[in-house]
Parts: C-alpha cells; structure tokens; sequence
C-alpha cells in the first residue's frame, strides 16, 4: 500500500526539499536570428523562451542543456559547419549558464556538490548526433568537451539511426524521402560503444522502435528516454509503448516526463501527466521515471504549466495522486542522477560489455551516497 506523504497538502515545500534534475532543457536562442523569428513565427502561442535563472526560481537543481546537432538547427548557422554549429550552441550554454550564475559541471557528483552550494548545476548535452557525421572519434571530442549526454537521433534519419517523428511530420504533410529499413546502422552501434565505454548518457529519445530496442540490445549500460509519454494512453509516435518502457527499464534507465501538447498532440494538462507517470510506474516501476521538460525547445505546453516556475505543481500533483514521498523524490532527480551515477561508474570500473546491476531506488539513499563515492 502507497503511503501518502503527509506534506502532500504543501508540494511547494517539499519540492524546494527534494534534489531536482531536469534531464531536458535547452538554452535560449539556441536557434540564431533571423531563423529564429520565422521558427517563433509558426509556433505562435509557444511558451516565452527563458534563461537559466529560472532553474533557481523553479527549485531546480540541476538541467541538462543539450545543443542541437541536427541540420534543421545547424544549416541556421550559415558559414558554419555541423560541428562548428554544435561548438557555438555549447559556448553559449556555458555562458548563459555563467551569467545565471549557475555552474557548468561535468559529473553526477559535481550536480550534488553544486547544490549543496546553493547554485544551480548544469551539464551539457547534444541532441541529434548528425555533427559526429562518420567520425566516432568526436564521441571522445565532445566528452573532453564536457558532454554527458547524447540524443543519437532528433527530427530526421542520420547515420546512426531513423526517428520516430521526422520533422515533416511536425511541419505538415512535407514530401520527404526516408530511409526504407529502419533501425540502429553499424556507425550507430559504434557511437553506442564509445559513449558507453567514455561514460556518456546515451538518450533514445525521439528513436523509433527498431533503433531503440536494438540500442538497448547493444547497450552496456543504462540507456535513458528523456522527454517522451505513454503511448498506451495516447497513439502519438514519440511517446513509447510498453514493450520499449520494459526495454528500458531492464537496462536500469528513466523515462523523462514531458508536459509538451502542440495541435492535439501530448498532454493536456498536468492531470493528464500524471496519468502518464501513473501508467510507466505501474508498468515498469517509479524508480524508472524522471523528468525532461524541453525548457526552450517545444512549440507548445500543457495547461497550467509555462516554464521551470511551475514544476512544483506537478510535484503537487504527484504526491496528490498517491506516490509515496520517495518515489516523488526519485522522479524530481534521484533517479536521473542514480543513473548518471551508474554510467560514470561503469565507465571507470567495468569490464567491457558487462552490464551494471540495476539499482533500486532505495540503493541511493540520499545526495550523500554520490558524494561519499
């Protein structure tokens, strides 16, 4: 039996208590001028894009602000190459970051120590791996770069894989030719290697069934959906079926929840979010949810949510509908960070393709456990 928490009538104090990671966010103004008055242009009624500061005003710990690295942001960045557009998204980050005064970290230890700091903590990330083109060798570029985690796939197939969604599909009925065998290519599995081997978060979000389900097959340690839903409660392609929440859940990964709702599509507000982290914790179990808001990069939300500002109605929300306190705790941040605990680790400690054990939530007591590691 679930026991409710007896803080549940006060879901702001108890989220300002708990060790918040979003595992999903982007800079402002990652897209340059003029492209990004014309993307603001057909996005009319996205939410106001916000700084780093407001990480702080949410009671938010810790974010993984990803660059893009796919052509529908990089081409924006005219003169430029792939990679060179990924290197000024990643700059601008840090110097966002530094003018929030938040800390650009490079670890899951460095994410506790920051907080215990007071400040906010944030680790860079890429989404859409196109820039590494057939080069692995700028896995090992970007992580000496600072890079943690890596969304192999965006808004269209690459060299390492096929998407869910292609960017088309967002736009309207585009004709664009795809690749006719989807899946995780040979270039892709080498990628998946290197980030394991390294110690960086591989994220399947936005992957297709093939891709992912072959990702988590080669995986060799946990592997991580950061911003997607339940596809058994609405049939919209990014989010995942059970067959891929147990495929994740078995490697000792999360599901980030996302509050995104654009032309009828995601959630309608956070009741139905809710809904959502209820089916993947009946499903998989609480201790593989996280949460990935896309700060910056959707072109709508659900109601009653606009920014960080509001993530501690939806921890309200979810001590209210029965998650014990500790499986609260795990989907604010724990859980994410046990996970990025456990790739570091197996990293530096792990045979080659030997798989971590999978950790419970009560196998990370507290902040403490990463920083006394």
């Amino acid at each position: 039996m679930t026991v409710v928490s007896p803080e549940a009538g006060n879901g702001e104090l108890f989220h300002r208590r708990s060790f918040v990671l979003d595992l999903h966010t982007h800079g402002p103004g990652f897209i340059p001028q003029p492209f990004r008055a014309v993307w603001r242009g057909v996005t009319v009624g996205a939410p106001a894009e916000v700084g780093f500061d407001t990480l702080q005003k949410g009671g938010v710990d810790a974010a993984v602000a990803k660059a893009v690295g796919d052509p529908i942001v990089t081409r924006c960045y005219v003169g430029r190459s792939p990679w060179d557009a990924v290197e000024a998204q990643l700059a601008r980050i840090e110097r966002q970051a530094d003018d929030a005064g938040a800390l650009v970290v490079r670890s899951a230890k460095g994410l506790a120590r920051v907080r215990a700091q007071g400040a906010p903590a944030v680790m860079l990330g890429v989404e859409g791996a196109d820039a590494v083109g057939q080069d692995v060798d700028r896995i090992d570029a970007w992580y000496e770069r600072g890079v943690r985690v890596i969304v192999l796939v965006h808004l269209r197939d690459n060299l390492l894989g096929t998407t869910c969604l292609p960017w088309q599909r967002y736009a309207g009925p585009v004709p664009v030719l795809r690749r006719a065998s989807p899946g995780l290519r040979p270039l892709g599995l080498r990628v998946v290697e290197r980030m394991n081997r390294l110690g960086i978060l591989v994220d399947v979000a936005h992957a297709d069934q093939a891709t992912l389900l072959a990702v988590v097959d080669a995986a060799t340690t946990p592997v991580v959906s950061s911003h997607t839903g339940a596809r058994a409660l609405q049939d919209f392609p990014r989010y995942l079926a059970d067959d891929e929440l147990r495929a994740i859940a078995s490697t000792g990964g999360v599901v980030g929840l996302w509050p995104y709702r654009f032309r009828r599509a995601g959630v309608r507000d956070i009741t139905e979010l809710v809904a959502h982290a209820r089916h993947i914790a009946d499903t998989v179990g609480p201790e593989h949810l996280a949460m990935g808001t896309d700060m910056n990069g959707v072109p709508g939300v659900m109601a009653g949510f606009g920014d960080e500002t509001d993530l501690p109605k939806v921890t309200s929300a979810l001590l209210d509908s029965g998650f014990s306190d500790r499986e609260v705790e795990g989907i604010l941040g724990a859980n994410a960070l046990r996970v990025l605990r456990q790739v570091e680790l197996h990293a530096r400690q792990a045979p080659p393709c030997a798989m971590p054990p999978v950790m419970g939530t009560g196998e990370l007591e507290d902040l403490d456990d990463v920083l006394d590691e």
